[in-house]
């Protein structure tokens, strides 16, 4: 009994051991990036007061007062959207705790505004309103992530030209990385917000190819992550890179086309639904009516 007591204590110290160096390299990768964040484009200066209010309300005693952000679903999302940022975490937490609330006031005053007691529908549906409210923040990320990565992805051919130019002029990955930052702010602009991030990483003394990986990885975008592999591999191992980034931005191109001709041949399929429910019963009555009404007369013996 004693060994397995002791068995048992050095499993628990362990554990406790194991959860808190976690806990202590998640808060000190949280520091980290809260210090890349200070000059981010989170903290220039911007016109919206609503934009305002909430990046204060973040750095105030509420906003320090909201738990940390743990869902690494939700976490990736942000980044995958571009909204990992204090204002967006403020945003995103508070709009997953006050929706709920919201919607379930709102449906409460309808209801109690329309009968004098609520039933067990009305407490049903009160239940409903706060799951909607709960999912909705949620559902809304995922979308915008989606669409922001649909964006990078075909920004990506006209990055591939520009850093093939950028080489060819005999700058290095550093140095093109910041030309195409300045000068893709118009052309790809959803690529150039990542980039900021990367080169602040790279000025705190992060290798290139590391930065750019770190940036790649969360955003799931094939034809990014294909981009910094090659990157990567060039600015670690060197070679001609002008060839290879002609080839890759060729294929990226077909793929793109083969993705584009396959969304009209299904838009087309959808076209045609569209046009047999709507457009079809309409062209049946302007042919087909002037015959059935001379039958209708014909067989009721009107002249």
């Amino acid at each position: 009994m004693l060994l397995i007591t002791v068995l048992l204590l050095s499993v628990i110290l362990l554990l406790a051991a194991e959860w808190r160096s976690r806990s202590a390299d998640i808060a000190s990768q949280r520091r980290f990036y809260e210090l890349l964040e200070q000059k981010s484009l989170d903290t220039e200066e911007d016109k919206s007061w609503a934009r305002m209010v909430v990046r204060r309300m973040g750095h105030s005693k509420i906003g320090r007062s909201l738990p940390k952000l743990e869902d690494q679903e939700a976490i990736l999302l942000l980044k995958q959207a571009g909204w990992y940022s204090l204002t967006g975490r403020t945003v995103y937490m508070l709009a997953g705790r006050m929706l709920p609330l919201i919607f379930t006031a709102i449906l409460l005053f309808i209801l109690l505004f329309s009968q004098a007691t609520l039933v067990m529908e009305d407490w049903a549906k009160l239940f409903i309103a706060a799951g909607i409210g709960y999912l909705l923040p949620k559902q809304v990320l995922r979308r915008k992530a989606r669409l922001r990565r649909s964006q990078l992805a075909r920004e990506m051919p006209t990055a591939i030209h520009l850093l093939r130019m950028l080489f060819e002029a005999g700058l290095s990955t550093e140095h093109a990385l910041r030309v195409l930052y300045q000068e893709g702010t118009v052309l790809t602009p959803e690529l150039s917000r990542e980039l900021n991030m990367v080169l602040r990483q790279i000025d705190a003394g992060l290798e290139p190819a590391n930065a750019l990986a770190e940036m790649a990885a969360p955003l799931e975008v094939n034809e990014l992550s294909d981009t910094v592999a090659i990157l990567k591999q060039v600015s670690l191992h060197g070679g001609n890179i002008r060839d290879t980034l002609i080839k890759f931005g060729q294929l990226i191109e077909e793929r793109q086309l083969s993705a584009l001709r396959e969304y009209v041949n299904t838009l087309s399929g959808k076209m045609s639904v569209v046009m047999m429910v709507f457009l079809f019963p309409a062209l049946l009555i302007f042919l087909a009516g002037p015959g059935f009404m001379a039958l209708a007369k014909g067989l009721m013996g009107v002249s």
